[in-house]
């Protein structure tokens, strides 16, 4: 595919034109139970797995490729997992991240590659943008998904695989996220994954009783959508022992005992994601058993890897709402509306390959620099010492040093005119230098 203007990028002293590409498996085209089994090992294991293979001459996880990786983010949500990466190769960097994610999951390469899609250049750009913004989402326009970017970036850089075209493509696709949220109806309606389950209870959660089961990146999320509906009881359950910390952060009560808490909540929200189920139908069966004659039972499971046996769903009582559920009711968004964030997201993306374009001379610009400031330090080592330099010596510094750095765009000016290249000369130092040349004619 095309790619966005290049920005070349040095390692070591020799440059590399580098483009951004991106493997994707997302619940548009892969489906969750896909995007969960290839997302197990978690991001971490993968930026370690991608970290130990990205430096030239380190290997490749697949043989037959010349990775050409220079530095990746993993971006994994709950219906998503994406590898984006800054490649000499497109194509060979997009069957090394697979590779990679296959060696992380324990998943055959083939059939990582039958559930994941890559794009490279502008449509790589694109897709960060749309996926920054909510365009890209389960809930077109939810937020959550901008501070999951944000943390895959920083993720990525405590890793050391960032890389400049990584962090200004990122940074852009942030802000240009920020102007979508501000500027359309369409970011002011998005619901987040929590709000539009929360809404398939079937009832009104107002002076309920909640129970939360887990305390990461999503659980604040999942409070802030039961509060905005009128749940203030809010309890809080986690297996990793964190729950007294978030429960003092977010002014919340933690329980030790998940049974009795269990038995005691109206709804409960799970947010744990770490491939165990911990509610099978014997756990809910016995919280059922010690709630005779109360409400139906609401049990929102927001992990991608199932918090909640499904079984569970079956049982009298129980109204179970999961990832699927929410997926197969979302509602839609105005057509006019996606219009206008997607115009916001092709000026973002414009922005973007205007920001590359111009970066590309900064090698040149730096050198250009260390050139002035060495032939300045070389004067400067000349003058007497003591701190007192007279106009004469002064002068004479200054003479000196505007010589020097004539003198090599001197010798090529009459270089090129010998070699009846003298308008290209004349034309090139005007654009550099400013200058306004009047034509010579030489006869």
């Amino acid at each position: 595919m095309p790619a966005i203007v290049p920005a070349p990028t040095t390692s070591g002293s020799q440059g590399r034109l580098v483009t951004l590409a991106v493997i994707s498996a997302n619940h548009r085209h892969a489906g969750l139970a896909h995007v969960d089994r290839l997302s197990a090992a978690g991001a971490d294991r993968l930026l370690a797995v991608l970290a130990d293979h990205a430096v030239p001459g380190a290997g490749t996880l697949d043989p037959a490729a010349d990775c050409g990786i220079g530095g990746a983010v993993v971006l994994s949500t709950c219906n998503r997992l994406e590898i984006y990466l800054d490649a000499d190769d497109p194509v060979a960097a997009a069957e090394h991240a697979r590779h990679a994610v296959a060696r992380a999951s324990g998943i055959c390469p083939s059939e990582v590659s039958e559930h994941t899609v890559a794009l490279s250049g502008d449509a790589a750009t694109r897709h960060l943008f749309e996926v920054a913004s909510g365009l890209d989402s389960m809930v077109v326009g939810e937020r959550e998904i901008v501070g999951q970017v944000r943390r895959s970036l920083d993720a990525a850089r405590a890793a050391g695989l960032t890389t400049p075209l990584l962090e200004r493509t990122f940074q852009h696709a942030s802000r240009t996220s920020r102007e979508v949220a501000v500027t359309t109806d369409l970011a002011r309606a998005g619901a987040s994954v929590a709000s539009v389950a929360l809404d398939l209870a079937g009832r009104a959660l107002a002076g309920d009783r909640a129970l939360l089961i887990g305390t990461g990146a999503y659980a604040g999320v999942a409070l802030a959508a039961l509060r905005s509906r009128g749940v203030e009881d809010v309890a809080v359950w986690s297996a990793s022992g964190r729950a007294a910390a978030f429960a003092e952060s977010h002014d919340v009560v933690a329980v030790p005992d998940l049974a009795a808490a269990l038995a005691r909540a109206d709804v409960v929200v799970t947010c744990r994601g770490t491939g165990t189920v911990v509610l099978d139908v014997p756990a809910v069966s016995a919280a059922l058993r010690d709630r005779p004659g109360a409400a139906e039972l609401v049990i929102v499971d927001l992990a991608l890897a199932h918090d909640v046996d499904p079984a569970v769903g079956e049982l009298p009582g129980v109204r179970l709402v999961d990832l699927e559920t929410v997926r197969e009711q979302l509602p839609t968004t105005t057509a006019g509306e996606v219009d206008r964030a997607r115009e916001l997201v092709a000026r973002g993306v414009e922005r973007l390959g205007d920001d590359l374009a111009s970066r590309a001379v900064d090698e040149a610009v730096v050198a250009l620099r260390r050139r002035v400031e060495g032939a300045v330090a070389d004067e400067l080592s000349r003058l007497p010492d003591g701190g007192q330099v007279s106009s004469e010596d002064a002068a004479r510094a200054l003479r000196r040093l505007a010589a020097r750095l004539l003198h090599t765009p001197t010798v090529h000016a009459r270089t090129a005119a010998r070699d009846g290249r003298a308008e290209e000369h004349v034309r090139a130092l005007e654009q550099v230098l400013g200058l306004s040349i009047p034509a010579v004619t030489v006869n």
